[in-house]
């Protein structure tokens, strides 16, 4: 079976993307704790925006009583809220509040600079070249059944130097 001679290299990509998931996700954990899913549910609506709950679990690929369970503990913290739609008032939609968007508008912020400290070491025509090795591999992932759970963020940007803003870019507060 001559499929085994590519597995290094799969495994050593992973064991990089690894450290660079601790030096990016990770170290940016917003300051309050929460779990898993409450993360990914916080990612899909602010990514997304408002959505009803069974589009909500669908995309954070959980059972609908579990985001029920994850969004009422993310109620009481006054981080997202739920509203009956117009359209059918059986369908509830999930949305965050004022303080989850900015939370996770600081969290966002937060990983993109870790992750432009990370890559630091890269000129423009290696990030061009990382980011379309990340393109292909995010490609070819997809054909194997495994996803992500919570969406791919907006595009900002066309060329792949540019995919990070620079610290000039970050907003000024």
């Amino acid at each position: 079976m001559e499929r085994n001679h590519a597995i290094e290299p799969i495994i050593q990509a992973t064991l990089y993307f690894h450290e660079l998931f601790k030096k990016t996700l990770v170290a940016s954990q917003p300051e309050r704790i929460f779990t898993k899913t409450q993360m990914d549910l916080m990612i899909a609506l602010h990514v997304e925006g408002s959505m009803n709950m069974s589009a909500l679990s669908e995309r954070a690929g959980i059972a609908p009583e579990q985001a029920t369970r994850a969004l009422k503990n993310l109620r009481e913290r006054g981080l997202a809220d739920t509203v009956r739609s117009d359209e059918n008032r059986r369908m509830v939609i999930a949305q965050l509040t004022e303080e989850g968007a900015l939370i996770m508008d600081e969290h966002l912020r937060a990983v993109e600079e870790n992750l432009r400290a990370s890559l630091e070491g890269l000129n423009d025509d290696e990030m061009d070249q990382l980011a379309e090795a990340a393109s292909t591999a995010v490609g070819l992932m997809g054909k194997t059944g495994l996803r992500h759970v919570v969406p791919a963020p907006p595009k900002r940007r066309t060329s792949a130097a540019q995919a990070l803003p620079s610290k000039a870019d970050a907003p000024q507060e």
